[in-house]
């Protein structure tokens, strides 16, 4: 299995899971969110795979880089600008229900 059938797959659940949630929240926090924690992304996992410390077997990688980043390695980020806030307002839900 590659690395991007993986994330495809695991961002599809996450999505299913997350999306009505989500729709209900402000978007724009959401979206700023998503995209500095891209730039981030790019920015430090480039020095992790420039540097040698994260590398992946080329057989399983889709071949498209970001610099010297597998673009596999923003599913990571992208399910989490999906998965917090979703998970964070499932929770805090809950505590406003509880006796």
């Amino acid at each position: 299995m590659t690395y991007v059938v993986l994330s495809v797959a695991v961002l599809a659940i996450i999505a299913a899971v997350t999306v009505p949630t989500l729709r209900r929240l402000p978007h724009r926090p959401i979206l700023l969110t998503g995209l500095v924690l891209i730039a981030l992304t790019a920015v430090f996992d480039n020095v992790i795979v420039g540097l040698g410390i994260v590398a992946y077997d080329d057989a399983h990688i889709s071949g498209v880089r970001v610099g010297a980043a597998p673009i596999e390695d923003f599913s990571y980020t992208l399910g989490a600008v999906m998965l917090i806030p979703a998970v964070w307002t499932w929770l805090t839900r809950r505590d406003r229900e509880a006796p």
